[in-house]
């Protein structure tokens, strides 16, 4: 995979998905390899996925060097994952990459964004 074939992918699957009202993607293509992504996406339910992805790509795996996926609905964050090198991090088995619970930071592995979107809907439905 390349990175036209990856943000094509991402399209496709932000296109497809019914939960999903709304998106922006802005893409940085640097080089042959590299890829810098951000952007938001809007779910029907009212919250809103903001992401910033910096990205290698290699022949067999794709290496993600710098990531966040962040989860808010208006202005309040109900959960962020990122690589951030935060020190308060540190202690835990993931380092540096970590996932923001309120002001609790847990132990998470890097995650992909079928993932994260499918959290999300769990965490909407959950809401009043």
């Amino acid at each position: 995979m390349n990175p036209s074939e990856y943000v094509a992918a991402l399209h496709h699957f932000l296109h497809a998905h019914p939960a999903i009202a709304s998106f922006h993607l802005a893409t940085d293509y640097r080089g042959e390899r590299f890829l810098y992504l951000s952007g938001k996406v809007e779910f029907a339910h009212g919250g809103t996925l903001d992401l910033k992805e910096f990205l290698e790509f290699h022949a067999n795996h794709v290496e993600r060097y710098h990531y966040a996926y962040n989860y808010r609905m208006s202005e309040t964050v109900h959960f962020r994952y990122d690589n951030a090198p935060d020190p308060r991090a540190k202690h835990l088995s993931t380092y540096p990459s970590h996932k923001h619970e309120g002001e609790t930071l847990v132990a998470a592995s890097v995650p992909d964004l079928a993932s994260v979107i499918a959290e999300i809907l769990r965490h909407a439905s959950q809401e009043p």
